[in-house]
């Protein structure tokens, strides 16, 4: 095993090094934003670089790193930030102005998400102030005071759009949420964790499917979408995450069984060419569409499942993922690259660095 992990983790870095962050690098637009469209800057997709470059920066320490991580964090403070009402953007053109002003949950997240792991790399207080800022809107705004869980959308002044309730922005606030509180060890946001892991263990995973449903009504009405293998796959590491980032053995210990039922059933989406397929119809129907951001999740889940939950196929199940990644999806111009995913696909190389040190 000790050969194939020391080539893994070569293999890893080269990707990360030479394949994501040298490409995104050059997606920078000179007017400070990146872009994968002509005209439309996108939050998520600013986000998502932001946090690749920092956290490359915070692991490597390299200046190449840094002035990417400083211009992208200084571009999104600036232009996908509301001055007026708080929260983040959904879009802007080429220019900075403004296209849709809509606050969407995943938004928020991913805000929080990317400038907490900026500060984390290089304590910038602005970046800290930002984050708190936005935790405080998400919890009054977008918070369900009455049945729990958080809305899915809102206008920019926080007027209600779209009042269900959609698993992937809960794990992204979740994920967003573990990441601040390592970098701000705040009582009340643990309380948050803790009361956001109860919300998606009681109210989103199905114990008879052993999935997540997607997404439910403002009264936790599911709608009957079926699974994603993908979102499964992600959530059975990064709820697991969530515990042992607030440090509490009965938090882990109660998510555990969770984590491990989550990670089995999105391996049912594995494949026989050795990629995770994308999702289940409600009528039991595999979508064997292939999607890179499912590919580095399932990576993670995988090696999560053989470091804490005793599994001892994900080592070789990520190994096999691995190799689908190397052999189809890397160093390509295609859409379908790994790198256009520039924070699902950094992250499971971090991930397995991280893992395997």
């Amino acid at each position: 095993m000790t050969g194939r992990t020391d080539t893994l983790m070569k293999e890893v870095r080269k990707v990360l090094e030479w394949d994501i962050l040298k490409f995104w690098a050059a997606m920078q637009d000179p007017r400070g934003a990146f872009y994968n469209k002509e005209d439309v800057r996108e939050e998520q997709l600013n986000a998502r670089i932001l946090w690749a470059f920092s956290n490359a920066y915070r692991r490597f320490r390299k200046k190449e790193y840094l002035i990417p991580a400083m211009n992208a964090k200084d571009y999104f403070v600036q232009h996908f930030l509301d001055h007026k009402y708080g929260g983040a953007y959904t879009s802007v053109d080429s220019w900075g102005e403004k296209l849709d002003t809509d606050a969407h949950l995943a938004n928020q997240a991913l805000a929080i998400y990317a400038l907490s792991e900026f500060y984390g790399a290089v304590k910038d207080e602005e970046a800290l102030k930002q984050i708190v800022n936005i935790f405080k809107i998400v919890e009054k705004e977008f918070r369900d005071p009455v049945s729990g869980g958080y809305f899915e959308t809102l206008a920019r002044d926080f007027t209600p759009k779209d009042e269900s309730k959609v698993a992937l922005s809960h794990i992204f606030l979740l994920e967003a949420y573990s990441n601040m509180f390592r970098v701000w060890k705040d009582e009340a946001l643990r309380e948050v964790i803790s009361g956001l892991l109860d919300t998606i263990l009681t109210k989103f995973f199905n114990p008879a499917t052993g999935h997540l449903e997607l997404s439910a009504s403002k009264s936790w009405t599911p709608a009957q979408q079926g699974c994603l293998f993908g979102l499964d796959l992600e959530a059975s590491w990064s709820i697991l995450d969530a515990a042992y980032a607030v440090r509490d053995i009965d938090e882990i210990n109660r998510v555990k069984e969770t984590c491990l039922q989550l990670y089995k059933s999105g391996m049912d989406g594995l494949t026989g060419e050795g990629y995770v397929a994308y999702g289940r119809d409600t009528e039991g129907n595999i979508d064997t569409q292939m999607e890179p951001w499912v590919q580095a999740e399932a990576m993670i889940a995988n090696l999560c499942a053989w470091k804490y939950q005793s599994c001892t196929d994900g080592a070789d199940y990520a190994l096999r993922i691995w190799d689908y990644i190397k052999d189809h999806l890397s160093d390509t111009v295609d859409t379908t690259a790994f790198r256009m995913f520039p924070m699902h696909d950094a992250r499971a190389c971090v991930q397995a660095m991280s893992i395997f040190r």
